[in-house]
């Protein structure tokens, strides 16, 4: 019976066959299983509304309770991380040190010479900037240094207000 017929002609037949089976077997809209709706909600028929919403709309409304808004759904998929950070280190102890000894200035003069009168003590010649001062042993120079004497090659000097020693090279004893 179907010998004659073609390939595509059967596949026609056999669409228009399934969908035929479809309408006529599918149940009709009173015996299908409604979702429950949310407490306190009234539902009317669908025959009662008076003006009754295009199916579309109706499961928009139905559904509209499933939407959820864009930053729930962003932060599905969020880093998430579970390091704590470990607590900062005690503080260190505070040592409390005394403060440095004072000490005296460097010495401002240079040696320029030294002369030495016969039978006289010897005189020494020292600049500071642009002075030039000529003194003895026991001099006081600026009420800020005084001359002590000389010892191994070394002008002997002390810093008043400290009471400190210093020394200045001039050379050979005289």
């Amino acid at each position: 019976m179907f010998r004659n017929i073609s390939l595509r002609a059967k596949i026609l037949i056999g669409i228009a066959l399934i969908c035929t089976a479809y309408v006529v077997l599918m149940p009709d809209r009173s015996q299908t299983i409604e979702p429950m709706h949310a407490a306190g909600v009234a539902r009317v028929a669908p025959a009662a509304k008076a003006g009754a919403k295009s199916p579309t709309v109706d499961a928009f409304f139905r559904m509209k309770d499933r939407i959820v808004n864009n930053a729930a759904a962003a932060s599905l998929f969020t880093v998430q991380s579970w390091y704590v950070a470990p607590p900062p280190p005690p503080p260190a102890p505070v040592v409390v040190q005394a403060p440095p000894a004072p000490t005296a200035p460097p010495l401002p003069f240079a040696f320029m010479g030294s002369y030495r009168p016969e039978g006289a003590t010897p005189i020494y010649f020292l600049t500071a900037g642009d002075r030039v001062y000529d003194v003895k042993i026991g001099d006081t120079l600026d009420n800020t240094y005084s001359v002590d004497g000389i010892k191994s090659g070394q002008l002997l000097f002390t810093y008043i207000p400290l009471k400190i020693q210093q020394s200045l090279a001039v050379g050979d004893d005289q």
